[in-house]
């Protein structure tokens, strides 16, 4: 019996390390996969997030106070702590400034601006700001930085095989801004380079290991960028 114990201990080790250099080579690819991964609550939280402020930015380009209302809702119902790794900037651009981040109650404050006297939809933003829920959807990790112009700010994650990673960057000025995550092997696995205002990626890593999320300003001014993952 101690005999076959001892095999079998053998056949493990010797497995083992046949399975090692496998492994080691599936990370020498692209870090991507071709399924979706499923949804997890910090994910969502992310997602709720980048629609609400997308849907933030329709109503402001379209003055559609009640439209404003439910993206205010949508960004209060999520929690946020603040990102401690501030990442790198690299560039030929230079200067200083503040990153604001846009709440909640600043997006209610806009939906009463919209409203334009309108009594009904003014009671409507109080009504719905007396039913703030902060902190029902996940949870979300937030870094606010401000990138000058000609410059690429490099924020890296890990995230977890299996998990998606979901990224939004919003920008708070004009300058264009564009988005980029890359894997720990220098593959781009996503991009966004629409121009909007809020920035979007969603990745499916196969395996748990860094990610380089850029946001990347191409304009010749400074801007404060709000980054968001999960």
């Amino acid at each position: 019996m101690v005999t076959l114990n001892k095999k079998m201990a053998m056949a493990l080790v010797a497995a083992s390390l046949l399975a090692s250099p496998s492994i080691a080579q599936d990370k020498k690819g692209t870090n991507l996969s071709e399924k979706e991964a499923a949804a997890t609550d910090s994910s969502k939280a992310v997602d709720t997030l980048a629609l609400g402020y997308k849907l933030a930015d329709y109503a402001r380009t379209a003055k559609d106070a009640r439209a404003m209302i439910v993206a205010a809702k949508m960004v209060d119902s999520v929690t946020t702590k603040e990102g401690t790794d501030k990442g790198k900037i690299e560039g030929t651009g230079k200067g200083s400034g503040t990153a604001k981040v846009t709440t909640a109650a600043d997006l209610f404050a806009e939906a009463k601006t919209l409203a334009g006297g309108d009594a009904d939809i003014v009671a409507a933003v109080e009504a719905a700001q007396a039913e703030t829920s902060k902190g029902v959807v996940g949870g979300a990790i937030r870094t606010v930085q401000y990138v000058p112009g000609s410059t690429t700010w490099t924020v890296r994650f890990t995230a977890r095989g299996g998990e998606p990673l979901v990224v939004g960057v919003r920008r708070d000025s004009s300058t264009p801004l564009g988005l980029k995550i890359f894997d720990e092997n220098g593959n781009l696995v996503c991009q966004d380079m629409s121009g909007n205002v809020t920035l979007y990626c969603r990745v499916n890593p196969i395996w748990t290991g860094p990610f380089a999320v850029q946001a990347i300003n191409y304009g010749g001014y400074g801007t404060g960028v709000a980054m968001v993952t999960n």
